[in-house]
């Protein structure tokens, strides 16, 4: 006995003396937990202050059911029943779904009351869990991402998901995604001394890391333009049946776009396919067809060329090692300008302006306009076309390029072609983020973006003049006034462009394009549609994408007050004699 009596000593001693401090500082460190505190997203809107994207607070509301007891059973189910008839009203439950979760709770110490509890209803119920002194009933805050606008820009806005472990929000696409760590912040921490349960106890807490609240992007689009351009997209889709649409409206000037709109779309608050969520505006290509003739031209304005050049027209020509080409529709042999060319839309026409341009001339316009070069949008997935070198032409693609086939290009990269003609010239990067506002509050401008003069003034003003014949050819040969605005002058270019079909493995789809400018006189808007795949009937530009033209270019110049010009159509050769 003497002999365990100084073992059990012996083990005290080591436990009190030599091991006590440790264990001590063990038992001391048990009761600490740390909490993540989660910081609040930061908001997404538009130029003119909309809220596109927010985050709101929502409760969890959880019981701990031994909490909720009293000292004998009847006292207990007392306890419970007045529980069960506080909360039923506010979380919209019936008493007797709270008591069957209480007796039924998912572990010992711990069940799911209801999720998803808006913020005024968890305050209103933490005031009336203290007023009566009510135990065993606690509400965990969360936060979840809306979208008051629900689809508006949601291709630009992209959407956000909830990481399962940390309960942060984490963009997935668009600005949520490109701005993520901006917009997230940083989670704060907080440490707490628990009780017996694993209840924290109050007033023994202390904050070991500070929130960093996110911080808030403010873009350049306009919420009510946006939403114009979606609708006329949507329109406009159903009414071809086509695949898709895409409308881009650019401020020349500076480069802003002001809306970037594509159908389908998407609810960035329920997100079923991440295909649903592809900007197609800065993601999809396409070949541009004849709206890409300005291009060439341009190469072919700014190397001897004149708008009045003559050039003969057949309906159909063979060039080089035996290529044919011919025109959309059949026509005698003419004499044709090179404005009547652009104007008339011309590809046997602009075949014969490409023999003019050297190839790598004509390749470095199509660059120097934005075609083949990343936007530098900061958007997720963006593409910079595809545009090969002419070491990697084939045979030809020199006069393809010419009528914009064997080139794909972006809508806001079309867009861009067109604003830098009608700013003068200037082609200044894109820009869709006006600014941002960090945690403390401050706002930051943008950088200013960059700008390069692509083609000289006199060969700007000059194409304008071309493209001002476009909406006058349209409405008194094709029947088409899409680009006759009243009290407006409009510079404009339809395309029509055929396409691959990857199941009929042909050129056998379409695309089909307007963009143009106004008011002429001095461009404040550019405004391009591209609508993918029209099925049934016609399918040229004009008839297709020109409606969508029509009402976003209309409504654009009123919403934003800009004042008609009145400005009469420039008298531009189109025929030689």
């Amino acid at each position: 006995m003497g002999f365990a009596l100084s073992l059990i000593a012996g083990r005290l001693v080591q436990l009190q003396g030599l091991e006590g401090a440790a264990f001590s500082k063990q038992a001391a460190n048990y009761k600490l937990q740390v909490i993540q505190i989660p910081a609040e997203r930061g908001s997404i809107t538009a130029a003119d202050g909309t809220i596109l994207a927010m985050t709101v607070q929502e409760d969890k509301v959880v019981a701990d059911p031994p909490q909720i007891a009293g000292s004998t059973p009847q006292a207990t189910m007392t306890a419970r029943q007045k529980i069960a008839a506080l909360l039923a009203r506010p979380l919209h439950m019936t008493q007797a779904a709270i008591l069957g979760k209480l007796y039924n709770p998912s572990s010992r110490h711990y069940v799911v009351l209801a999720e998803g509890v808006p913020a005024l209803v968890g305050n209103r119920i933490q005031a009336m869990l203290t007023a009566r002194d009510l135990a065993g009933i606690s509400l965990q805050p969360t936060y979840v991402r809306t979208y008051p606008g629900k689809d508006l820009a949601a291709g630009v806005v992209g959407f956000t998901t909830t990481n399962p472990t940390t309960l942060d929000l984490a963009g997935q696409a668009g600005i949520e995604q490109s701005f993520n760590s901006l917009l997230a912040g940083r989670d704060g921490q907080e440490q707490v001394e628990t009780g017996i349960t694993g209840q924290p106890i109050p007033f023994a807490s202390q904050k070991i890391r500070p929130v960093v609240p996110g911080g808030n992007v403010r873009l350049t689009i306009l919420s009510t333009l946006q939403w114009e351009a979606q609708q006329a997209c949507a329109q406009r889709v159903r009414a071809t049946h086509a695949d898709s649409c895409t409308i881009v409206v650019e401020q020349p000037s500076t480069g802003r776009i002001l809306a970037m709109a594509q159908y389908p779309t998407f609810q960035p608050s329920h997100v079923t396919s991440l295909a649903a969520t592809v900007d197609l505006p800065v993601a999809g290509i396409f070949p541009p067809g004849s709206t890409a003739k300005v291009i060439t031209a341009a190469a072919a304005l700014e190397n001897g060329e004149t708008p009045a050049t003559p050039y003969t027209v057949p309906e159909q020509i063979t060039v080089g090692d035996g290529f044919t080409f011919h025109d959309a529709e059949w026509h005698p042999t003419e004499r044709l300008t090179l404005a009547g060319i652009v104007a008339h839309s011309s590809n046997v026409g602009m075949v014969q302006v490409a023999q003019h341009v050297r190839p790598q001339v004509q390749y470095g316009y199509y660059r120097k306009f934005g075609v083949g070069v990343p936007t530098g949008l900061p958007l997720p997935n963006t593409s910079q076309g595809q545009l090969p070198p002419p070491s990697k032409w084939w045979g030809d693609e020199r006069y393809t390029l010419a009528f914009g086939q064997g080139v794909a290009a972006t809508a806001v990269q079309m867009a861009g072609v067109y604003a830098t003609i009608a700013n003068h010239g200037v082609r200044v990067s894109p820009s869709i983020v006006a600014g941002t506002t960090g945690p403390g509050g401050r706002y930051t401008p943008a950088p200013a973006p960059h700008r390069e003069r692509v083609i000289q003034p006199s060969t700007a003003a000059e194409l304008v003049g071309i493209l001002q014949q476009v909406p006058y050819l349209d409405a008194t040969i094709a029947l088409q006034p899409w680009g006759e605005i009243p009290g407006y002058s409009v510079a404009s270019k339809t395309g029509t462009a055929q396409v691959w079909d990857p199941k009929a493995h042909c050129l056998c789809q379409y695309g089909s394009s307007y963009i143009g400018m106004a008011p002429a006189s001095n461009p404040k808007l550019v405004v391009a549609v591209n609508i993918q795949n029209p099925k049934g009937g016609d399918y040229y530009g004009n008839y297709v994408a020109g409606p969508a033209f029509y009402q976003v270019m209309k409504f654009a110049l009123a919403s934003l007050k800009i004042p008609p010009d009145h400005g009469k159509r420039p008298d531009v050769p189109l025929t030689a004699g």
